[in-house]
C-alpha cells in the first residue's frame, strides 16, 4: 500500500530490458483505460495505491546474489545500501531489480514467476 518514505523491492531475473519493460509496464486497451501489468497481477498490487512514475527497475549483464550489488546505482542508494549491507547474500543468483518507492507491500505473495519480493525499507 501507499507509504510516504518506504521503498518495496523485488528481484529476479530476467532476459533484457524488453522483457522487464514488458513485464512491469502498464498498458492501455482501446478504450483509453489503464491495464495492470503482469507484475501488478502476480503481486497483487492494487494499481490505485500506488504512481507508477515511483517504480524503478533495471536489469543486469550477470547474475549477483549480493544485494548492494544489485542495489548499487539505484535512487536514494546512499540510504537503502548501507541498509542491506551484510543483511543479504542469496543462495540464488538475480540480474533485475524492481523498486516501489513510497509503497511498503503487504506481503501476500512473496514470489511469483520471475521475481520475488525481498522487503520493504525507509529510504528517507
Amino acid at each position: 500500500m501507499e507509504k510516504q518514505g518506504w521503498v518495496s523491492i523485488w528481484l529476479g531475473n530476467m532476459d533484457g530490458q524488453d522483457a522487464i519493460e514488458e513485464y512491469v509496464n502498464v498498458t492501455y486497451d482501446e478504450d483509453g483505460e489503464s491495464v495492470p501489468s503482469k507484475f501488478y497481477n502476480d503481486f497483487n498490487i492494487d494499481m490505485d495505491e500506488m504512481d507508477e512514475d515511483k517504480l524503478e527497475k533495471a536489469v543486469y549483464k550477470s547474475r549477483s546474489s549480493n544485494m548492494v550489488t544489485l542495489l548499487t546505482g539505484c535512487s536514494y542508494e546512499e540510504i537503502i545500501v548501507p541498509q542491506m549491507k551484510g543483511e543479504r547474500n542469496f543462495k540464488k543468483s538475480y540480474n533485475a531489480v524492481i523498486l516501489l518507492y513510497d509503497f511498503d507491500y503487504n506481503e501476500l505473495i512473496t514470489s511469483m514467476g520471475a521475481f520475488e519480493f525481498i522487503t520493504s525499507i525507509r529510504y528517507e
